[in-house]
């Protein structure tokens, strides 16, 4: 069986195309251009990869960029008045909350001090119930992750059929933390049709492998890399990789005195081809695209606001 391996940078590259020229637009007619704050965190070990990267991209764009690294002991309250401070600006459109956070910190009592309408990935409860209910109109944006899921799949020409079966898979820590658990399952409930069976299990079950072989998509989030063996999979799955973790730096093949990290998902890709039926990846996969998703809706948030 040939393995499609679904990669995002061809969609990323587009949608980053016309977020420039939006914002090109923007500036031309306002003689102003969005505002994104990002919050990150130093200590965080993927951080310092991490928030360079959305930094120097959202520069690259056009946006006007805030960044506030905050140390890894900051308290919840210092925090709290930093996100009120960055909602009140008027300049500051979309306010990028950089995961993962300091282990004190509650992530959902965080992302609930956004102002809605500058949570841009569809993470404050608010925005997650309009993705769920949009005859409430509660939302102003798509929620990233499934909106990436569903460009990847139409530009595979992958089309999501009734009653496939569908497996989420996740670390104990993820189903205990609110936000996460919040995220994954308004993610599903976006994407997943109604006639199709769905199960969350923990990575720890004992019932993982026979949940996991049933499994039409499978979707992992876990923080413990290459989990997932080839011979728990369905011939013909589609794997959703989600969580990036950094097993380790080397030194760049291009410059030997630099470091680059290396990122690993939940399954390890080679040793899945020729079973699975299509993958996407970590990383290169989905992620690639909901950062992209991102940036366009930071540009609908400056609309919003005019």
């Amino acid at each position: 069986m040939e393995t499609k391996i679904i990669k995002g940078d061809l969609i990323q590259q587009k949608i980053f195309t016309d977020v420039k020229t939006e914002i090109s637009a923007i500036k031309e007619k306002y003689h102003k251009v969005p505002g994104i704050a990002f919050i990150g965190f130093s200590g965080i070990p993927l951080g310092k990869y991490n928030i360079p990267l959305h930094v120097n991209l959202a520069e690259s764009l056009g946006f006007n960029v805030f960044k506030e690294i905050k140390a890894e002991d900051t308290s919840e309250e210092e925090l709290f008045e930093l996100i009120e401070e960055l909602n009140q600006r008027e300049d500051i459109h979309a306010i990028v909350l950089l995961q993962p956070l300091p282990k004190h910190l509650i992530p959902i009592r965080i992302v609930n001090k956004i102002a809605p309408e500058k949570e841009v990935e569809g993470f404050h409860p608010l925005n997650m119930l309009g993705n769920l209910m949009p005859e409430i109109q509660a939302n102003n944006y798509p929620m990233c992750l499934p909106e990436a899921l569903f460009e990847m799949f139409k530009e595979a020409e992958i089309e999501i059929q009734k009653d496939q079966e569908w497996v989420f898979v996740l670390d104990d820590e993820f189903f205990t933390n609110s936000l996460t658990n919040m995220i994954v399952r308004t993610a599903a409930a976006k994407v997943v049709l109604k006639e199709s069976p769905v199960t969350y299990i923990n990575k720890n079950s004992v019932k993982l492998a026979e949940h996991i072989s049933r499994a039409d998509y499978l979707v992992i989030v876990t923080k413990h890399p290459e989990y997932v063996q080839a011979d728990w999979l369905k011939p013909g799955v589609c794997i959703i990789d989600i969580y990036s973790n950094l097993v380790k730096e080397v030194p760049s093949k291009n410059d030997p005195g630099k470091l680059v990290p290396v990122i690993r998902g939940g399954i390890n890709v080679k040793t899945v081809e020729g079973i699975a039926g299509a993958i996407l990846p970590i990383p290169g996969g989905l992620m690639t695209v909901v950062m992209a998703i991102l940036f366009r809706n930071v540009v609908l948030a400056f609309k919003n606001d005019l």
